[in-house]
């Protein structure tokens, strides 16, 4: 039984292009994860408990498995980073503590996470993870609405077709100014009748647990304060963004903060002009969510990432 596990392990990786990194000379791989759970709803980027431990397990037999700020380093230094691997965690899930942490720790295993600010001082679900719960929760099996003066209407009899229609609505909510959102959020609710968002109560990273796991060896960076797409909103916006969440983040721990990670993390969601902001406000490096293997040739500040949760289908 186990060797049937670890090779259904090694075949996932295999397609992720993760178990070559040890067979190519100075070339890194870096992870992202999200959520941290149980189970899958088939709504939110959740990698179960179980194949979690398993992946981490995976990666401490046969690669070597190190925080992301080393690999820079080595890096800027000229230093090998054949077989390396960093595991980052994007937006600041509290599962991330209960679930992913004992996991880490366990195993010895360094992590960054990227918090959205906001969202930990607050304790509020982001946007865009309430968006994916009212079309989780409603009843309607069909809907038809309005935006931007456009019709548009969506059958919603399984979950798959509810989640596409949250995807559609996605697509048009990272274009949109945050104003704009909130009103389209609020007209939802009513309209899909959602209005109990219980379930979304303590989905977030406090602080307190931020501290705990920075005393143990966890990274943190930062990921904007509000998560919008960095290509939609001015420059000077994108600054404050990015600029507000490091200094939170480093006022919170009490360490200085040296990665980014762009909200959403697609080279259509961030723009090239947000670089030298980063490094002049001392950022070392930033990561995407495009995959790929990176090499001395990639940009510090458009590091790949690819994230495992990705190779299950949804639901």
């Amino acid at each position: 039984m186990r060797i049937h596990v670890k090779h259904a392990i090694k075949q996932a990786f295999v397609q992720t292009g993760i178990y070559r990194l040890n067979r190519i000379a100075n070339r890194f791989y870096i992870l992202t994860f999200h959520m941290v759970a149980a189970d899958s709803n088939g709504f939110f980027p959740i990698t179960s408990i179980r194949v979690f431990e398993k992946q981490i397990m995976h990666l401490v037999e046969n690669y070597n498995v190190v925080p992301l700020d080393e690999i820079v380093d080595r890096l800027k230094n000229g230093a090998s980073v054949r077989g390396r691997v960093a595991i980052t965690f994007d937006d600041g899930f509290r599962d991330n503590y209960e679930n992913a942490y004992p996991i880490l720790r366990k195993y010895n295993v360094p992590a960054t996470i990227f918090l959205a600010t906001q969202f930990i001082e607050t304790g509020a679900a982001p946007w865009f993870i309430k968006l994916r719960y009212i079309f989780m929760k409603t009843d309607k099996i069909d809907y038809r609405t309005s935006l931007n003066g456009k019709s548009i209407s969506f059958q919603m009899r399984t979950r798959e077709e509810r989640y596409g229609a949250s995807e559609a609505i996605m697509i048009y909510f990272k274009n949109c100014l945050d104003a704009e959102r909130v009103s389209v959020t609020d007209r939802l609710c009513e309209e899909l009748s959602v209005r109990d968002f219980g379930g979304l109560d303590n989905l977030m990273l406090n602080w307190s647990q931020v501290r705990e796991m920075s005393e143990q060896g966890i990274s943190f960076g930062a990921h904007t304060v509000s998560h919008p797409v960095l290509a939609t909103v001015p420059l000077d916006e994108a600054k404050r963004e990015i600029s507000e969440s490091k200094k939170k983040i480093e006022e919170r721990i009490g360490k200085p903060v040296s990665s980014f990670a762009y909200p959403f993390g697609k080279k259509a969601d961030y723009k090239p002009e947000i670089f030298p902001i980063l490094e002049k406000i001392q950022f070392k490096c930033a990561v995407t969510t495009e995959a790929g293997i990176n090499n001395y040739g990639t940009s510090l500040f458009e590091l790949n990432r690819f994230g495992p949760w990705e190779l299950r289908a949804i639901g």
